[in-house]
């Protein structure tokens, strides 16, 4: 398992008291941008206010606090009443002291020194006292909890674009100049999260519709998205009108229930106890556990899924977005000291063009070392580390030439530049050097090493099994083939990663396993990389990825919330290049029959003011784009979806890696 990263509360982001730090407001939406490209700092996180059920809200959030401070997964202190970790008092005991002070109007003293008679008084959060405080105040009269966090709303699209004009002025006759509209976007399709209430693993299918040609031509076609247990949930990309149905795990023909994907109806809770009355549904749940029809995690799970249903509501007033993640998640404002040494950098990104230098002490490979061998473990003892990193240095520079001016230089300066606003996508040209470029080819074609590629496969939890969800037609989703390649792999990998770390703004030590050698400091809040495998992957004439997402969606009990937080797509071969034998080149005209055309990366629900399509990234060998999944609240970013289009002629090299935040799933 992980090694739990220290300091770490997934509460860090909520308050329950009257008066809080965090309710000072940050956001700058709609703030007209300076008149140069350099970087400012905005987040445009804005307070909200959620209103949740009594019961079983503070139930739920009662464990996820004692989760926070003891170091242990919610499930972990719903399911254990007794809690031995806490001494022979669990969440449960807590809540019923707290229940002699109801109606007795405690104060928040009496309610804190409940808590600091279960727990050391370090552990006690200002937070939980105050939720706490407001159960013992309002259980009598059974009223709701009211707490505030902070969301993320979408800057209004006139702020991507720098103007010699500010957001305030007016037209010669002292009318208001209108803002810019974004432009109607072409592509429909969006996100969307099915959550399993039963009791019972379950069978998601997308229903395609009758089949129109071919031997089963007239029959009815059903493509299965995956197996989704008990109180777990999966998500795929889909299309206004697609149906959907689930059946059981053994007869796919019986039908519990359907569902019709909407833009707003893009959360799909299958509920066997939907159609009873609230008052009937507690009873039956009463009776479930006393008879043990489920477990404790499956009813913490139940009850779980229903707060973040709750507050969902509020927060798609709010933001006018729906909520794909799980309640809580802490925000990213750079401001939240809780997840101060585990929260992932996020650059700013308030305008298009906008840039941001960054330095590297990790150089371009302008020739390659002579053997090129895995490292190990002991390669990262500092001492091994530094002697290797010394020996490579005549083989690096900060120039792309290797100019000698060059070569005595322990950094360099590169810039990553804001392509899109919403979804955030950055991009860093000559990110990587033709012979880094090469390396990876050679890896990737099976000239040097021995990385084998095989059909790409897509995620379950974004796609349906290979197949393209359309309902005029099934066409394979990813059609390339990939392989894998570690950190590990050689030097000149390595230092590929560290680079990537540079860009990401976070340290390199996140990216690779840790082990507890003699001499080592203090190791960072994991053990574990939060980092994937590099992917490589090869694109033939007519190979491409339909658009998708790279998100996953956690459990809803997982107190980490894992999931991964950015991508950064490498690119191998640009528009024109050839590669001949293995070997790339630009075109010199004579192979232009070999020469790649297509393979743009998409973003079809990116916001402008002038593209029906979103926008449209050339391949260029050496760049780097780098985009997020999530946004600055936590929720997953369903403007991130993207595609890759099809290559016309030629073949196209591509590496991709994936961060998670804050640990790895």
């Amino acid at each position: 398992g992980h090694d739990r990263a220290r300091g770490y509360r997934r509460t860090a982001g909520l308050s329950f008291c009257p008066v809080a730090p965090h309710l000072i407001s940050s956001s700058t939406s709609g703030a007209a941008a300076d008149d140069d490209n350099t970087s400012t700092s905005s987040n445009n996180l804005e307070d909200v206010e959620f209103v949740l059920a009594l019961d079983p809200s503070v139930r739920v959030l009662h464990s996820y606090y004692l989760a926070d401070a003891l170091g242990v997964e919610s499930s972990m202190v719903y399911e254990d009443p007794a809690a031995q970790f806490l001494g022979g008092y669990g969440s449960d005991v807590i809540l019923k002291d707290i229940d002699l002070l109801s109606g007795k109007d405690p104060t928040l003293e009496q309610v804190r020194h409940v808590l600091e008679s279960h727990l050391p008084s370090s552990l006690v959060d200002n937070e939980h006292t105050c939720l706490l405080h407001q159960y013992a105040l309002n259980k009598a009269t059974r009223r709701s909890i009211r707490g505030t966090t902070k969301v993320y709303v979408r800057p209004h699209v006139s702020t991507f674009y720098r103007s010699k004009l500010p957001s305030h002025s007016v037209a010669p006759f002292g009318k208001p100049v209108p803002k810019a509209a974004p432009a109607p976007l072409t592509f429909t399709g969006f996100a969307t999260k099915f959550i399993n209430l039963s009791t019972q693993s379950v069978n998601l299918y997308w229903d395609a519709g009758r089949i129109t040609s071919g031997p089963r031509e007239g029959r009815m076609h059903a493509v299965l998205i995956g197996t989704v247990p008990s109180m777990e949930s999966i998500g795929t990309a889909s299309h206004p009108g697609h149906q959907f149905f689930v059946s059981t795990t053994y007869d796919k023909d019986n039908v519990l229930a359907r569902h019709t994907a909407t833009v707003d109806e893009q959360i799909w809770y299958y509920d066997p106890l939907e159609d009873i009355s609230v008052e009937k549904r507690a009873e039956v749940m009463e009776k479930m556990t006393k008879d043990n029809k489920w477990t404790a995690k499956q009813r913490f799970g139940r009850e779980a899924w229903m707060v973040n249903s709750s507050f969902s509501r509020d927060y798609t007033v709010k933001t006018r977005m729906t909520w794909l993640a799980n309640f809580p998640q802490p925000y990213h404002d750079g401001s939240n000291a809780a997840l101060e040494k585990v929260s992932n950098h996020m650059w700013p990104a308030d305008f298009i063009g906008q840039v941001h230098p960054f330095d590297t002490k990790h150089l371009y490979f302008t020739d390659l070392p002579q053997t090129l061998e895995p490292l190990t473990k002991q390669d990262y003892q500092p001492d091994m580390e530094s002697q290797r990193r010394s020996s490579m240095e005549q083989l690096q520079s900060a120039s792309l030439k290797g100019e000698t001016d060059n070569n005595n230089k322990k950094s360099m300066s590169l810039n990553v530049k804001v392509v899109s606003c919403n979804p955030r996508v950055l991009e860093v040209k000559k990110f990587l050097s033709p012979v880094e470029v090469q390396h990876l080819i050679n890896l990737a074609s099976g000239m040097t090493g021995d990385v084998p590629m095989e059909q790409s496969r897509v995620s379950a939890s974004t796609s349906s099994r290979g197949k393209r969800i359309r309902g005029d037609a099934m066409a394979e989703v990813r059609t390339s083939k990939g392989g894998w390649i570690h950190r590990e792999q050689d030097v000149v990998v390595d230092t590929i990663f560290r680079r990537v770390a540079d860009l990401l703004n976070i340290d390199e030590h996140l990216m690779r396993d840790h082990y507890p050698l003699e001499g080592d400091e203090e190791l960072p809040p994991t053990h574990d990389r939060v980092v994937e495998a590099m992917q490589l992957l090869r694109y033939d004439p007519g190979d491409g990825y339909t658009a998708h997402h790279d998100f996953t969606f956690p459990s809803v009990g997982s107190r980490y919330q894992p999931r991964r937080f950015a991508s950064v797509l490498l690119y191998l071969t640009g528009e024109a290049d050839v590669i001949e034998n293995g070997v790339r080149s630009p075109s010199s005209g004579v192979n232009d029959d070999k020469a790649l055309e297509g393979g743009q990366t998409t973003f079809p629900r990116a916001i402008t003011t002038d593209s029906h399509d979103g926008i449209n990234i050339k391949p260029q060998s050496g760049k780097a784009v780098m985009f997020y999944n999530v946004l600055p609240d936590g929720n997953m970013d369903d403007l991130s979806q993207h595609a890759g289009e099809k290559v016309e002629k030629g073949v196209k090299y591509l590496a991709n890696i994936f961060v998670w935040d804050p640990i790895i799933n």
